[in-house]
């Protein structure tokens, strides 16, 4: 009977020291670092082109999950920030525009550095991760106040900006530029370092952190160190071969949707009108180029920081881009589109214990981002978002959690899945137009074919799928649960 009890109080010790044991380390709170970049289309390698020189984006999704059917809700700056940090859809009076805002838009929800916050994380906020750096700032425990998007460091650039033409933006600057400094001169180095101090600091607090950190680059201007420039052969440098309208496609989609206004009112000898001349188009694609590759390099130092500090395997990384970018497709720069190249974005997450080096063909949006980094840190998402969890597709990259997408900018609305692009135009509950490509054999968007009669029955059904969503989105999502 002694032996017994004595074999039982043994028990019953290493019972309660694997218990200690598993709140030491089973409870310790998961890391994010959440890393957005402006304006950046997927022409990468791991995307399969060979456009741009990324060699550390390559190697993140090598060592985390790529979504090849990843998807912005609007393509425009504001309101797709706003919607992916409340995890609520844009519409036709909420996150419309590049000035929306959280706080005002949907001043009642939970942002996710207010969910973090409250859940006692570390939130920090570097760089441009909302469009308007104030934007409920009071969940940031710190905010570096954004990212100056036009920080030019050739003295002839800032000049001509200080003296040249105004524009509804104010004076308007160069394009593009590229001097010889180092990778810390502009404002996306500074913030890298600021980002690589402050890991440090965290891990020495021992405390968990939502870390966001938002690289301006690449969006206009073109602006970076010249070694990123001489990585691309200015001659070879190929230029879109589709920069007409699609045939049969409406005006809305091509002048009163979009009229490459970010690039025509803000920058320097540009045309206000027309097609820009070969050699402006390829010293833009070029810029374009290089301001990417200028900040992969910057992610690298960013993602090797945390490796050495020995961070990995406790932080989910997440590369997302608020949405993509015309390069003269169309006649097109910038975004405000439905089209592909304006709404399809790179997304990539690496999680410890889920999939390395895969990719996946499951459709996603940036809706998802919200629930899926409750579920990966076990935060009780609110009831009111409309995204999925992605952890199952984490789990599987086989799993197709979604086999469609819907997006809006301004009058247009679309959904979009592997065979199909399907948009509608409207101005209130005014019908305005509408327009259908074939994905599958006519992925530049080249020919509208919706007014073709053997097509009716298929406009029909993406109609209805339209009309589905246009009456969801319209709701307000805080006050019908």
């Amino acid at each position: 009977m002694k032996c017994i009890n004595t074999l039982t109080i043994v028990l019953f010790g290493l019972f309660l020291s694997s218990q200690f044991i598993t709140a030491q380390t089973g409870t310790k709170k998961h890391n994010i670092l959440f890393i957005s970049v402006d304006d950046f289309r997927p022409k990468i390698n791991s995307y399969g082109e060979s456009n741009m020189i990324t060699p550390n984006i390559d190697k993140l999704a090598s060592e985390g999950l790529q979504f090849n059917n990843a998807f912005t809700n609007i393509a425009v700056c504001g309101a797709s920030r706003a919607s992916i940090m409340t995890g609520i859809r844009p519409s036709q009076d909420r996150f419309n525009d590049y000035t929306s805002r959280a706080s005002v838009d949907t001043p009642e929800a939970i942002t996710l550095n207010q969910l973090f916050m409250e859940n006692g994380y570390e939130t920090v906020s570097y760089g441009k991760i909302y469009h308007f750096p104030d934007d409920t700032k009071e969940y940031w425990s710190e905010n570096d106040g954004g990212a100056d998007q036009a920080d030019y460091q050739d003295p002839i650039a800032q000049e001509r900006k200080r003296n040249g033409e105004k524009g509804s933006h104010g004076p308007k600057g160069p394009a593009f530029e590229y001097p010889d400094v180092d990778d810390y001169a502009y404002n996306d180095g500074k913030v890298t370092k600021r980002a690589l101090q402050k890991m440090k600091e965290m891990k020495d607090a021992d405390k968990p952190f939502f870390m966001a950190v938002g690289y301006v680059s690449p969006h206009l201007p073109f602006i970076q160190p010249k070694k990123y420039w001489d990585m691309y052969a200015h001659d070879s440098v190929e230029l879109a071969d589709n920069t007409y309208q699609p045939e049969n496609s409406p005006f809305i989609a091509m002048h009163a949707q979009h009229d490459s206004a970010e690039l025509r009112n803000m920058y320097l000898d540009i045309p206000s009108e027309g097609l820009l001349s070969d050699e402006m188009s390829r010293n833009l694609v070029h810029g374009y180029y290089a301001s990417v590759s200028y900040m992969d390099v910057l992610i690298g130092d960013l993602i090797q920081g945390l490796d050495d500090l020995g961070l990995r395997d406790n932080t989910t990384i997440i590369l997302w881009s608020d949405h993509g970018f015309f390069l003269g497709e169309h006649g097109f720069w910038c975004k405000h589109s439905t089209f592909y190249e304006a709404i399809k974005i790179p997304f990539i997450i690496s999680s410890p214990g889920y999939a390395k080096g895969q990719i996946t063909s499951s459709f996603t949006e940036l809706i998802d981002v919200y629930p899926t980094l409750c579920e990966l840190t076990g935060i009780e998402p609110p009831s009111y978002i409309h995204g999925k969890s992605l952890t199952p597709v984490m789990k599987d990259p086989s799993f197709q959690l979604k086999d469609e997408i819907y997006t809006r900018y301004k009058q247009g609305e679309a959904v979009v899945d592997e065979n199909f692009s399907y948009t509608e135009f409207y101005q209130g509950e005014k019908y305005l137009g509408n327009m259908l490509y074939n994905l599958k054999e006519d992925l530049k968007q080249n020919i509208d074919i919706s007014k073709r009669v053997e097509n009716a029955e298929l406009v029909k059904k993406y109609s209805e799928k339209l009309k589905v969503m246009r009456d969801f989105v319209n709701q307000d999502p805080l006050n019908n649960n």
